[in-house]
């Protein structure tokens, strides 16, 4: 069944249909999470397209880093924001593996992403179900078009098992991160 929000539109049954080009790009942006999650960082990796071209791939690495601020979509666009700016008429697609916090997207929102795809949802603190007429004018006309991607158990569970691993940080956040 689907139903709308005037925004996105949802699916109770959760079962989407992705093009090859969104599989491989997340496909991309996952074997980045799963490098993350081998260094000891959470396991989120990002790849920015433009027009279907590959831009370039970021991973998580604020524990490494000792950053908080060193999310994978973070450290992406501020490597690669400048190729969006040499080409303001291409289509510029976000893909990540985990749902974008509020900083990810307010990057995103400033780079000109036109597009975030992600592979797993965050009932927490995900931006997607966000309503951008909210944010002013500037914001709404920037804000992206927000997008479940492929991969979303292979996400899921390269997070959960990482918050496990670091339960002492995680725990409370595990609690309620729910599929």
């Amino acid at each position: 069944m689907l139903y709308s929000n005037n925004l996105f539109i949802f699916s109770s049954n959760k079962k989407f249909m992705f093009s090859q080009i969104e599989e491989n790009f997340m496909r991309v942006a996952l074997n980045e999470a799963k490098n993350c999650y081998s260094r000891g960082d959470l396991p989120v990796g990002a790849v920015l397209t433009i027009n279907d071209n590959l831009e370039g791939v970021g991973g998580n690495s604020a524990k490494t880093n000792r950053d908080w601020t060193s999310h994978a979509e973070i450290s992406l666009l501020s490597r690669v924001s400048w190729k969006m700016k040499g080409n303001p008429k291409g289509i510029s697609k976000l893909y990540t593996t985990w749902e974008p916090c509020l900083m990810c997207t307010g990057a995103s929102v400033l780079s000109r992403v036109d597009e975030i795809i992600y592979a797993c949802p965050d009932p927490i603190g995900g931006m997607s179900k966000v309503d951008s007429s909210n944010l002013g004018y500037w914001n709404e006309k920037h804000w992206p078009v927000f997008k479940e991607g492929p991969f979303r158990e292979e996400s899921y569970n390269l997070l959960i098992n990482y918050m496990k691993e670091n339960e002492k940080h995680w725990g409370t956040f595990l609690k309620n991160f729910k599929r």
